[in-house]
């Protein structure tokens, strides 16, 4: 955008340089009226009154009503040097194209007319009255300068319309890029998304539902599911006592929701106009995304509404699919890694147990008939047997436990991470741990090392550090986590600010949100060419308890 204003601002100024440098070249190379030095001083004049208009346009582009001001006065000068300089013959006539393109191109269509038949009015009346030397009528003298008006009227014409394309395009490009960056921002949160909180998530399209479609109120309600819990129906906009009252409305329309496959337009008894959405999976019906519409909303209005909501119905459709076959994968994972255990467990383990038992048995049977070299020696079988029996077992422990084998952990693999980081962008990151993690529960694991990741690819990428530390104290019931740069830092204020061009707070929002969903603290402090620092605080246990 900032480019876009740059580049009109050059072509208005070199427009009006070029078109009053031309028509001024005209009124000088004109030898009846006045004198030379009289016309010279007045072009010299005109380029000062012409240069101080223009850096009042430019100051002035975001305030209609002083704009306006502006291209009036200028309109009334060049009427006045127009009449000065011979009226109807005068070489300053077209340069009223100046104020002229601008009311059209960045003022209401209604200025622009008004504007340019008050040109038309009073410049007619003034030469009639007062230049009129040929005697002719009214009538004659505006058809004699038919060409002249008829240019000006296509002008505007043209203008006008040229500026209306220019607003529907920049506001279709605001719009998208407004949706684009609430989808990746929609996106990131679900990326982010832990399994314990996964429930939430139609609180979390809702409320995205709101931010795209500027709309009060939406909901996400949830058909009920036969075998597991769904996801809870949720809702933005509405009070606690109405949304009871609001899903049991839904739900009395349950059999007419599973038939829908298109959006539908339904009045809901004392709760208004709605448009619902269907979220479907590839094998079954989920429930409805909605909105409440404006009483006053129209077409075009509506099927933006529509466009969106059918984007989130595919995208909450995904997103519970892939969760349900997260769900099923983890689940046969779990069982393959028991029958793996259980098999290797038999075939050694039990088998060398067996052996033992029947073995003592038959010695607690004979061992008062047996000599005592002979009793010695089936003790020792049976120590071996368990000496061997505990050798494999501790084996079998050893290959299923990555803290005894050696094997990849999860800091390893943040190590890891961090190395290639700083190895890659040659900044130094120094890592500092306390405690383990081999009692951390997997949400856990996942959340801090998306934060981490998040938080050094922030520090190198826009903070431009050149030294990142990172200290994580895991203790059994607190997770603490600092993460500090000597970047050129940022004004924090703007990081929470909802605005359309602010998209550089979505890595902070998300670390702040994974922090949240784990029942944490997430803060951050910085200042313009001091650095940023992030401090977390997770209280272990907390979020499983919550939802349990």
């Amino acid at each position: 955008m900032k480019t876009r204003s740059t580049t009109e601002e050059r072509l208005l100024k070199f427009y009006r340089a070029f078109s009053l440098s031309l028509t001024s070249l005209m009124y000088l190379l004109d030898h009846s009226g006045p004198s030379v030095i009289y016309r010279f001083l007045t072009v010299v004049i005109l380029f000062i009154v012409a240069y101080l208009f223009t850096l009042c346009y430019q100051r002035y582009r975001s305030n209609p009503r002083t704009l306006m001001l502006a291209i009036s006065l200028e309109l009334a000068a060049i009427i006045g040097l127009t009449l000065y300089t011979g009226g109807y013959d005068s070489p300053f006539r077209l340069y009223v194209l100046n104020p002229l393109l601008i009311a059209a191109g960045s003022l209401s269509f209604y200025f622009g007319w008004s504007l340019l038949l008050g040109y038309i009015g009073v410049f007619v009346a003034f030469c009639y009255l007062f230049l009129n030397s040929a005697n002719l009528s009214f009538t004659e003298a505006v058809l004699e300068n038919g060409n002249l008006f008829l240019a000006l009227v296509l002008t505007v014409i043209v203008m006008q319309m040229v500026n209306r394309l220019k607003r529907q395009r920049e506001e279709a490009d605001a719009r998208t890029n407004e949706t684009m960056e609430h989808i990746k921002s929609l996106y990131h949160i679900v990326e982010t998304s832990s399994q314990h909180d996964f429930m939430n998530i139609g609180q979390v399209i809702t409320d995205y539902v709101v931010k795209l479609t500027k709309l009060d109120k939406a909901l996400f309600w949830f058909a009920k599911k036969s075998g597991e819990p769904a996801p809870q129906s949720r809702q933005t906009g509405w009070q606690q006592e109405e949304e009871r009252f609001l899903f049991y409305e839904l739900e009395k329309n349950e059999h007419e929701w599973r038939l829908q496959r298109e959006p539908v337009f339904k009045s809901l008894p004392g709760l208004g106009d709605f448009l619902l959405m269907p979220v479907r999976m590839s094998t079954r019906f989920v429930g409805m995304i909605g909105v409440k519409l404006e009483a006053a909303e129209g077409l075009e209005g509506r099927r933006w509404y529509i466009q969106q909501l059918m984007f989130l119905s595919e995208l909450s459709a995904i997103i519970l699919e892939r969760h349900e076959l997260g769900v099923i994968e983890n689940r046969l994972i779990v069982t393959n890694e028991q029958n793996r255990i259980a098999d290797e467990m038999h075939d050694s383990v039990s088998q060398s147990l067996f052996g033992i038992v029947y073995a003592t048995h038959s010695l607690k049977q004979t061992w008062r008939k047996m000599a005592d070299a002979e009793l010695e020696e089936q003790i020792e079988l049976i120590h071996d047997s368990a000496t061997k029996v505990a050798k494999e077992l501790r084996i079998t422990i050893y290959s299923l436990s990555s803290k005894k084998s050696g094997g990849s952990t999860w800091l390893s693999m943040v190590r890891s991470h961090l190395n290639s980081l700083s190895r890659l962008n040659d900044v130094e990151i120094n890592l500092q741990i306390t405690g383990d993690d081999f009692s951390l529960p997997y949400p856990y694991h996942k959340a801090l090392f998306r934060i981490i990741s998040e938080a050094t690819g922030n520090a190198i990428r826009h903070g431009a550090a050149r030294c990142v530390e990172v200290e994580l104290s895991l203790k059994p019931k607190w997770i603490r986590l600092s993460i500090s740069d000597d970047g050129v830092g940022f004004d924090t204020d703007l990081i929470w600010t909802e605005s359309e061009d602010n998209t550089g707070g979505l890595g902070m929002k998300n670390m702040q949100y994974l922090t949240q969903s784990l029942g944490g603290d997430f803060q951050l402090s910085s200042n313009e060419n001091a650095g940023t620092r992030i401090l977390i605080s997770i209280p272990v246990g907390v979020a499983e308890l919550k939802n349990a």
